[in-house]
Formats: C-alpha cells, sequence, structure tokens
C-alpha cells in the first residue's frame, strides 16, 4: 500500500468527505445538527396523510419494522461489502465482506458501504452506529491513517472498534507506531481482533541482517512490548518476519496467538485426487512461494534467539 503524503493538512470535514462523505462525530452537536427539529403540532403538514389513511396504507414506515429487520438493514448499509473477485487481498477471511481502507479515499465510485443512513435521526444513529465501528475491520499501513481516523470519529466511537488489519511497512520509523499501539491500548477497549504483519526486504540477503532499516521492526523490542500492552483481544495473528520469541512471549502475558511464518498462504486441503489441471497447478505454485517464503523467514529468524521481551 502507498505511503500516505506526510506532513499534509487536513479538517475534520475534509476527513470526513473523504472518508464516508459525512461528519460522524460522536459530539452532541454534531448529531443534534442532524436531528429533525421539532414540528410545530399547529401547522397542518400537506403531505402527511391522515391517520386512518396510514393504517390502510401498504407503506410501512422504517422505524416500525421490528428490530430484527432493522438491523439486518443497518448491517447491508454500513458493513463494507464487494464482490471478492474484484481484490481478494481486500477481503475479510473467504467472505464478501471488505476491510476498510484507510489510505484509500471512499470516493464514490468506490464505495462499498452507505453510512450517511446515521444523518437520519437520532433513533437511526443511535441503532446503527455501533454496527459501522464494531463489524468493519479497518486496515492501517501508516499510523496516521488511524491517528485521522480516531480525530475525526472521536475516543467515544473508538471504543466501538473491535477489528484492526494492520501492515507494518519495512521502512517504517518506530516512533509513531509505537505512539498509536499506546494510544490503542489506553483508548480502544472495545478491540478484539487484531491481525499484524511485519514486512522486510526479501530481495537481497544484506538487508537481513540485524540493524538494517529493510528489515523492518518485526525484531524490535520496544514494538512488540508496546503491542502487548494491548488488553481484551481474543485473537491476535501475526505474520511476515518477527522474531522467534514473539509468539512465546505475547502467549505469556495471556494474548490468543496465532502465528503465520512469513507471509505463506493456506494450502487448500482437498486431495490431489479431487482437483482440476488448473487447481493442481495453483496448488504447485503455492507450495512454491511457502517454500521460499519459509525459507527466508527462518533465516529472518537466525540471531534473534537472544532477544527477549
Amino acid at each position: 500500500m502507498p505511503p500516505s503524503q506526510k506532513g499534509a493538512a487536513f479538517r475534520k470535514k475534509d476527513i470526513a468527505k473523504a472518508f464516508f462523505d459525512l461528519d460522524i462525530t460522536d459530539s452532541e452537536t454534531s448529531i443534534a445538527s442532524k436531528t429533525p427539529k421539532p414540528r410545530d403540532r399547529n401547522r397542518q403538514i400537506a403531505s402527511r396523510p391522515p391517520l386512518d389513511n396510514a393504517k390502510s396504507s401498504n407503506k410501512v414506515a422504517f422505524l416500525t419494522l421490528p428490530v430484527e429487520i432493522r438491523l439486518r438493514i443497518y448491517d447491508l448499509l454500513v458493513v463494507s461489502r464487494f464482490d471478492r473477485r474484484e481484490n481478494p487481498s481486500w477481503a475479510v477471511g473467504d467472505t464478501d465482506q471488505k476491510m476498510v481502507l484507510l489510505d484509500m479515499g471512499q470516493f464514490r465510485q468506490y464505495r462499498t458501504m452507505e453510512p450517511r443512513i446515521l444523518q437520519t435521526c437520532r433513533q437511526i444513529y443511535d441503532e446503527a452506529n455501533s454496527i459501522l465501528y464494531s463489524q468493519n475491520v479497518f486496515a492501517i499501513c501508516e499510523p496516521e491513517h488511524m491517528f485521522r481516523l480516531i480525530a475525526q470519529i472521536g475516543p467515544v466511537n473508538l471504543k466501538l472498534v473491535k477489528k484492526l488489519d494492520i501492515w507494518v511497512p519495512c521502512m517504517a520509523e518506530i516512533s509513531s507506531w509505537i505512539q498509536l499501539l499506546n494510544i490503542l491500548a489506553e483508548k480502544a477497549s472495545g478491540l478484539r481482533y487484531i491481525e499484524l504483519a511485519w514486512g522486510t526486504n526479501c530481495d537481497f540477503p544484506w538487508p537481513l541482517q540485524r540493524g538494517a532499516r529493510e528489515r523492518g521492526l518485526g525484531d524490535n523490542l520496544d514494538f512488540v512490548r508496546a503491542l502487548g500492552k494491548i488488553q481484551g483481544l481474543e485473537k491476535l495473528v501475526i505474520s511476515g518476519y518477527y522474531a522467534k520469541n514473539w509468539p512465546a512471549y505475547l502467549e505469556r502475558i495471556g494474548m490468543r496467538v496465532r502465528a503465520i511464518c512469513g507471509h505463506c498462504h493456506e494450502e487448500a486441503e482437498l486431495k490431489e485426487g479431487d482437483l482440476n489441471d488448473e487447481e493442481l497447478e495453483n496448488k504447485k505454485f503455492i507450495r512454491e512461494i511457502n517454500e521460499k517464503e519459509l525459507q527466508a523467514f527462518m533465516r529472518y529468524q537466525q540471531g534473534t534467539e537472544d532477544l527477549i521481551p
């Protein structure tokens, strides 16, 4: 993912327009400004049908629907979904849900959710707001992406965020990542799932030497200690290139960890006799990639045995 521009000034209104095309802060004034003003009961509204006619009409007001149906509608509107064939790497697992990529603007032609329903009224906001933040998976590759989201949604909504997908590029600066992890540990109390991958440069052998910047932050003690401060996670998936003792350390402090070696891909469990020629070729290709990843991963971990958090 391309890094975002450094030092660019931003405003809440601009972020809201680029990300959700609306302002969805947790401030009372923002919601009040979007809530319809009380109507003058003495003024007759011609567009509103008499009560008897409304009862006999086939039209159903949205808020009269059972809450289960309303929640399902909210889920369809505010949870990001797409055709996973467009880019499987953007999908959440094997589902049609798409990660909310914070480094990409949610422009109309690429929009995969419609959160403007939150602007309708206070009741709909209260019912749908938690779905927006708790059911989507927010993907970041730069700390400032998350900083901007936090500035936009506010601390109350940050507590509703449950799932993060984090990619740490090999040339990343440690200070901003430590700052972000500390904020998540302190303020993102609703976090339950994190998938985190460390990148490195495997094209040449020299970046794998200890101390090389291209080696990435996968063997940085301060990084893994800050990660360990995040409490309440039900699952932590780490992948990419990291020090040998990281999984054991994270499990020892109470985290449920799934550790993947390098960027290995899962192989289909089907027997070769059940696969056609194309599927067999694809399985062979994935196996070759995994073997190369495993070799690079083992080279990366050499010499990290002495790193004890």
